[in-house]
């Protein structure tokens, strides 16, 4: 109730004030610029009454317009054409403001007419153009009847001196009718009423030297301290810097000295002119001081993002990365040297944090992530370390594509591998292998079921992995070494595996692969690259001393749907091959068409 009672009497207080400044405007401006006993060549009070319509309720409209209605007919009567005409004028005069701030309310009902382009637009099309445009049609031929002039000469003065006076005196109006002149930008402090003052002094001083004087043209003068005044206080200096600059060229106008008392037409057109180079600079002045804002308020914005932003990134114990267009890092967070074991990270490629093979993938996952900016793209890794292996997760989001982007990609890089052993663990028994962490027979017949099921229109190939003379691995050096052999061909697996090539362990020492889409010459290389790097690669004895391992493979491609069984079985009998041919190879068969193996329900049901 205090609340609401305190705002009743700051609109009383505040309609008071618009109105007394309104008599005394208007009173004014007709007194001093009804030259030849026509309208006044000067006109405030549409701004006066528009603004404050704009900024109060609209139940509070009747009582207002019926108080400035009654203010206007009387300067009007007393300084102007008399009581006769003063009521049509001032009903005339309180449309015009009506309309002006109809419009506002109606298209802007985010009232932003000095924070926005959009807003400020529409404030000039309303109060400089359709307002003044629509009161001057009904004013030039009510003024016709008065003095006798011609129609379209009134309504041309009326349109010029109304739109130029509105669009001069709104901006100051719509922020004292706001309640908040002293607090939208730096004004509010100490230090902002001093730069207020001392740039009120300057626009004073420069303006007596350019509106005071006709023999060097320095009509651009003014600009400058106007400019200075938009760039330290924003709105309110702009608004405050023109009311200035225009008080001290209409006194100087109405002295007869200065370049618009010389200008040689007659001195209706003078004063015309006087208004347009007014309202020209406020045109000029407040987008700039809305930009000005805007940016003022985006920089600190963007600060208060960007400290916490920072304060996230110290903390997180997720990489967090920025890198450019070709996937290099240009920040990382201190986190991304724990997780990567790197000093330097900058300039350095995404692919550093996983293994040397997935380079291709992640640069794949990159160009996806170009393509949909929207979307983020995860890829998971299992990556080798010379202590073990870790889980890692990437999500990673493009910004921008544009040519001056510095930052394109923001990546997060979690360790997940805790999560990961929680998975294994709990899902042993569904389907997977405890110690390579690869998915089991199970998982791999279900995996396999599955895409020779389509192999007609999507042929896979089928592949079996068997370690050459394993038995003697473990009787020489132990099970735990062969184990060791285990998993090291089980992280090979991991690395190899996409979408469309799936492996397994599906024996003691025998794994599988299906891959899917696949011709049989590229699963023949994947096949092969593997066999060559275990073959390549010495293992450590628990005596300190190397020895190496070798895998024999056997592939089968297929092109027409069979049973897992006969696909197995298929694939074993390659693998045999592979064993007569010497061990440490890769023997693969081409299933064609009319292949013997079909599906039945008797073989499905064994599976």
């Amino acid at each position: 109730m205090i609340k609401n009672q305190n705002l009743r009497e700051f609109g009383n207080a505040r309609t008071i004030a618009f109105a007394s400044v309104f008599f005394v405007v208007t009173s004014v401006t007709i007194y001093w610029t009804r030259f030849g006993g026509s309208l006044a060549l000067v006109w405030f009070g549409t701004a006066l009454l528009s603004a404050l319509l704009a900024n109060i309720h609209i139940s509070a409209w009747p009582r207002v317009l019926l108080i400035f209605a009654l203010l206007s007919a009387a300067s009007t009567s007393i300084f102007g054409f008399g009581p006769k005409p003063a009521i049509p004028l001032a009903i005339l005069n309180i449309f015009e403001a009506t309309l002006v701030a109809g419009l506002l309310i109606r298209f802007r009902p985010q009232r932003d007419y000095l924070e926005s382009w959009h807003g400020f637009i529409w404030l000039i099309v309303s109060a400089g153009i359709i307002g003044p445009a629509v009161a001057a049609l009904p004013g030039g031929w009510l003024v016709h009847l008065i003095d006798g002039r011609p129609w379209a000469i009134n309504a041309t003065e009326w349109f010029l001196a109304h739109g130029l006076g509105t669009l001069l005196a709104c901006p100051l109006a719509i922020l004292y009718a706001r309640g908040s002149i002293t607090s939208l930008m730096k004004v509010a402090t100490n230090r902002g009423h001093l730069e207020l003052a001392l740039l009120s002094f300057a626009n004073v001083l420069i303006g007596l030297l350019t509106f005071y004087q006709s023999t060097y043209p320095l009509l651009f003068l003014p600009l400058l301290p106007l400019t200075l005044a938009c760039f330290r206080l924003g709105q309110i200096g702009a608004a405050v810097s023109v009311l200035l600059i225009a008080v001290t060229a209409v006194g100087a106008f109405f002295s007869g000295v200065g370049p618009f008392a010389s200008l040689s037409v007659p001195f209706a057109q003078k004063a015309m002119f006087l208004q347009f180079y007014l309202a020209s600079i406020l045109l000029f002045s407040l987008p700039v001081a809305t930009a000005l804002k805007n940016y003022e308020m985006l920089r600190q914005r963007f600060l208060k993002r960007a400290a916490l932003q920072q304060l996230i990134s110290d903390h997180s114990d997720d990489a967090l990365l920025t890198l450019n267009r070709d996937g290099r890092i240009r920040y990382a967070s201190p986190a991304s040297f724990r997780i990567c074991d790197e000093s330097d990270l900058q300039g350095q490629h995404l692919s550093l944090f996983f293994n040397d093979e997935d380079r291709p993938l992640v640069d794949s996952i990159l160009s996806s992530a170009s393509g949909a900016p929207e979307q983020t793209q995860v890829l998971e890794r299992c990556v080798i370390k010379e202590n073990g292996s870790i889980w890692l997760e990437a999500k990673i989001r493009s910004i921008s594509q544009q040519e001056s982007t510095l930052e394109s990609y923001v990546v997060s890089i979690r360790d997940v591998t805790t999560r990961k052993k929680e998975y294994i663990f709990n899902n042993k028994e569904a389907g997977i292998d405890h110690l390579t962490e690869l998915p089991n027979r199970r998982a791999f017949l279900a995996i396999l079921e599955a895409r020779l099921a389509k192999a007609w229109k999507s042929p896979c190939s089928v592949g079996i992995f068997d370690f050459d003379e394993f038995d003697k691995v473990n009787e020489q050096f132990g099970q735990h070494i062969g184990d060791m052999a285990l998993k090291h061909f089980g992280r090979m697996a991991m690395r190899t595996a996409s979408p469309d090539c799936f492996f397994a362990r599906v024996g003691g020492q025998e794994f599988a692969m299906v891959c899917q889409d696949s011709s049989l010459e590229r699963s023949r290389e994947i096949c092969e690259k593997m066999r060559q790097e275990l073959s390549d690669q010495k293992i450590r004895n628990a005596d300190g001393s190397f020895f190496a391992i070798s895998v024999s493979i056997g592939l089968i491609h297929i092109t027409e749907p069979c049973s897992a069984s006969n696909a197995l079985e298929a694939a074993y009998d390659s693998l045999h091959s592979a064993k007569e041919a010497g061990r440490n190879n890769v023997h693969s068969l081409h299933g064609t068409n009319g292949w013997k193996y079909r599906v039945t329900d008797r073989e499905a049901h064994a599976i």
